[in-house]
């Protein structure tokens, strides 16, 4: 939440923030195939994957540091991996690891392999090269604006001249 406050600071009026961030659903196959083998071989689970913003979460997040105008999309990325050991080492050389303070240290062999296997028949996909697996990336993108008086402003509550409902209908009559 600083962060935003910050951007929020330092930017003129009418200053645009335009940001992208990973998002909650990212690496959603890796979790529930990790969540899936521990509790198989260790009768519980621990987080093994950092967590990530949620979508909800952003608006808010962008509407109490001031931003006005605020708007956001979300964009889910499928990438192939030969298998899930591939996709683990990819992470792990990127210097992606689980920055949770209460995680645990390692997982055993046999949870590691227990994942792989999981992973592997829960998320195929075919390809060029034969069976692959596939991994899902969340991309949130945002835009907010600081204040300026020159900016566009709701109209007063209750002034509208249509109710949604009306053109709705409406829409579906002319189809």
């Amino acid at each position: 939440p600083n962060l935003f406050k910050e951007v929020f600071r330092v930017l003129k009026p009418d200053g645009c923030f335009m940001f992208s961030m990973i998002g909650g659903a990212t690496l959603e196959e890796l979790r529930i195939a990790l969540t899936l083998a521990e509790l198989e071989r260790d009768g519980g689970v621990s987080a093994h994957v950092g967590p990530f913003v949620e979508l909800s979460d952003v608006g808010s997040l962008m509407q109490n540091a001031g931003f006005a105008l605020p708007t956001i999309d979300i964009d889910t990325v499928k990438i192939s991996y030969p298998s899930a050991p591939v996709l683990m080492e990819h992470l792990q050389r990127m210097g992606e690891g689980n920055a949770s303070l209460r995680r645990r240290e390692r997982i055993g062999v046999d949870v590691f392999l227990a994942a792989s296997c999981i992973y592997d028949e829960m998320y195929p996909i075919e390809s060029e090269e034969g069976r692959d697996i596939e991994a899902s990336a969340q991309v949130i993108f945002a835009i907010g604006w600081t204040p300026h008086e020159s900016q566009q402003k709701p109209a007063r509550r209750g002034s509208a001249k249509h109710r949604v409902g009306e053109m709705v209908t409406e829409h579906k009559n002319q189809n």
